[in-house]
């Protein structure tokens, strides 16, 4: 056979089979003449690829089900063996680096971490991680059935590379991790921004599910941002679309220089790092100060919730989504009333045309970790069609 054409049909028949291999995960459970129906694949075909699925262990055979009532027919049901394959999750933060090896359901097998005041430099940040790596790997049922490793990165990444951009700590400094990772532990490894990852998952299964235009904001540490249109993360072309926290919000006295060079940011204060620096309080200072009438921050609370109100009303008149998703720890520090405070302020400044967005409060941070396996997930069961030029 040809070399193009060989090399064709093992691309075609790996397609093939990833295309089941989804199936059944996203299914939960499902026949091999469901999978014929779904797919378009011949009933021969369906069956050659589940025996190799279940040769190799991937999936196992369930209990039996009546095809149709009646017809005395039976139909097996498979299932992704979701316990007996892994993926390693990685949180990695500006003082922290925190791990999870999950099964496929995901599930928190085994966690480990690593913390540090800050990060030294590049190789510093490497050690931890692979620290990190290894002690998951270590307590790894199998290390022969681990299929990646996941990083969510409260920095700048560049996800198609896998290459960190800005991390916290260190700043712009350009960190291989990817090609670093993936020769160390022979896996395949990828890379996200924390919004970015947390917008993908809700917009999968999650409080985003029903939207199709929608922005996810996240205030804690630090402030991220996801724009996600017809159901695609806008990246922007140098990674940095949605990078909210760098807007220019405040003016006059509470228009503090930030670490990016710019005056009057809003990571400036409405950021856990940004508000220790520029003013000294902790969330929880803060608080206490406001609900013991200490004029000066009762006034500055009100200028964050104007600035804060004021760059979703222009992100909303801007860009038309139909959701925006609010998460964080800074949002309910002093008031845990915000987001009705922030739509009506918002409502109240937008054009009649964007009224029918939504703002969302996501009280309850999903654990990075899982997030990060999830998106390992995501590369295990999604097809290549790209590889074909589709």
């Amino acid at each position: 056979m040809h070399p193009q054409k060989n090399t064709s049909h093992k691309l075609l028949k790996s397609i093939n089979q990833q295309k089941v291999l989804q199936l059944i995960y996203t299914a939960g459970s499902i026949s091999r003449v469901e999978l014929a129906q779904k797919t378009g694949l011949s009933q021969q075909t369906v069956t050659n690829i589940v025996n190799r699925l279940l040769e190799e262990g991937v999936v196992y055979e369930g209990e039996h089900l009546p095809l149709e009532a009646g017809s005395g027919r039976k139909r097996i049901q498979l299932y992704v063996n979701s316990s007996n394959f892994y993926v390693i999750g990685i949180e990695l933060a500006g003082k922290y680096i925190r791990g999870s090896i999950c099964d496929f359901r995901p599930e928190v097998l085994y966690s480990a971490e690593r913390r540090t005041e800050k990060y030294l430099n590049s190789e510093h940040l490497l050690q931890l991680l692979g620290e990190v790596i290894e002690e998951l790997l270590d307590q790894s049922p199998d290390v022969a059935r681990t299929r990646g490793i996941g990083v969510s990165v409260q920095g700048l990444v560049d996800s198609r590379e896998g290459v960190l951009l800005r991390t916290p700590g260190i700043g712009f400094e350009r960190i291989p991790v990817r090609a670093v990772l993936e020769q160390k532990y022979e896996l395949p490894v990828y890379l996200e921004n924390d919004a970015n990852l947390l917008a993908l998952n809700e917009n999968m299964n999650g409080s985003l599910s029903d939207s199709v235009e929608n922005i996810t904001l996240k205030f804690d540490y630090g402030i991220g941002g996801a724009i996600v249109s017809e159901k695609r993360l806008i990246s922007g072309s140098t990674f940095v679309a949605g990078e909210f926290g760098h807007v220019k919000a405040f003016t006059g006295k509470d228009a503090h220089l930030c670490l990016c060079g710019g005056v009057g940011c809003l990571t400036t204060l409405l950021s856990i790092s940004g508000l220790g620096v520029t003013t000294g309080y902790t969330l929880d200072s803060l608080a206490r100060a406001y609900h013991n009438g200490d004029e000066e921050v009762v006034r500055m609370y009100g200028a964050m919730v104007d600035a804060l109100a004021t760059t979703l009303s222009n992100a909303v008149t801007f860009l038309n989504p139909d959701r925006v998703l609010l998460t964080g720890r800074v949002l309910t520090a002093v008031r845990k009333d915000i987001l009705s405070i922030l739509t009506e302020k918002v409502q109240n400044n937008i054009p009649l045309t964007s009224r029918g967005v939504k703002l969302i409060h996501m009280e309850r941070m999903p654990d990075e970790t899982l997030l990060a396996a999830r998106l390992v997930l995501k590369h295990v069961f999604e097809v290549p069609l790209e590889a074909l030029g589709i």
